[in-house]
């Protein structure tokens, strides 16, 4: 079960993540930026950092990052995700076993259910790879910041 937890975790909830060594350099270096930026005083950053030190999943970004333009995945967008990725398993669960009954009835044809799993798994992927970008970012551009 922990296999399958971490290969779909990511997908269903990625804002249960735990936070990596590299998630925690990104947001600090997000945190630096603005400040050096102006957009957050010299107490605000350290205020945020000593949250940022305390956190544990990727969820608590939202408080940590809170009001840093572009800094976290919008809520709607990781909404979507978890939408998307639990609709995109179901239909392939469904898919699979209407396969494996026609199969076991002696219908067995080539795996049809293909097509649409994987046409729902390319949206799945550019919706997962849309959130993770915001996450990859290692500093904020100045431009996009105010």
């Amino acid at each position: 079960m922990n296999t399958l937890n971490a290969t779909l975790g990511p997908l269903v909830s990625p804002d249960e993540l735990e936070l990596s060594h590299t998630d925690k350099q990104a947001a600090h270096a997000k945190i630096e930026s603005a400040a050096r930026q102006g957009i957050l005083s010299a107490q605000q950053a350290a205020d945020r950092h000593r949250l940022l030190n305390a956190s544990h999943r990727r969820g608590e970004l939202r408080e940590v990052l809170a009001g840093l333009h572009d800094a976290v995945p919008p809520t709607g967008l990781t909404l979507a995700l978890r939408i998307a990725a639990v609709g995109w398993l179901a239909v392939c669960v469904i898919q699979f076993v209407i396969w494996v009954v026609l199969a076991a009835f002696g219908h067995l044809d080539w795996p049809w259910w293909l097509w649409s799993d994987v046409g729902l798994g390319l949206a799945v992927g550019v919706l997962w790879w849309s959130n993770e970008s915001y996450h990859r970012k290692s500093r904020l551009d100045p431009q996009t910041a105010r």
